[in-house]
């Protein structure tokens, strides 16, 4: 019964500090990763006019049916890289994937992206984003 009462207190010991060091050893993100997953075309399950696209590193965008797409470059880094969300404390996040477009000084906090789903905040307003890809 010691021996019982020795391991799970061992057990728990060990498993809150190997709890605490995960949390604390966040990997910074693979803004490669992210960049190959982006690639492609978007849709709002929200609002049905609206698309995204990533080409390399161009961001189209195209609601309520026009005619052309705005295109931008955007940029993926860990931290808002426009001048607007530069004090922004959300824009700030050490271990997130921002995604900067400094030519009309937006950003947008990816918040999950995978082969079937894209989800940002804008930080500009805080609002959430979410889109499916386009098969």
């Amino acid at each position: 019964m010691k021996n019982i009462l020795s391991a799970v207190f061992i057990y728990f010991c060990f498993s809150n500090t190997i709890g605490q060091t995960s949390v604390k050893n966040t990997p910074t993100p693979n803004t490669t990763i992210t960049n190959e997953l982006l690639q492609g075309k978007w849709s709002s399950p929200d609002d049905k006019m609206n698309f995204l696209m990533f080409e390399n590193n161009l961001r189209k965008e195209s609601s309520d049916g026009m005619k052309t797409w705005d295109e931008e470059v955007f940029v993926l880094s860990g931290k808002c890289l426009n001048e607007s969300d530069k004090e922004n404390e959300m824009g700030t996040l050490e271990n997130a994937n921002n995604m900067s477009c400094l030519d009309s000084d937006l950003c947008w906090s990816i918040v999950e992206v995978n082969k079937d789903f894209l989800t940002l905040i804008y930080m500009g307003r805080g609002n959430t984003l979410k889109y499916r890809r386009v098969k």
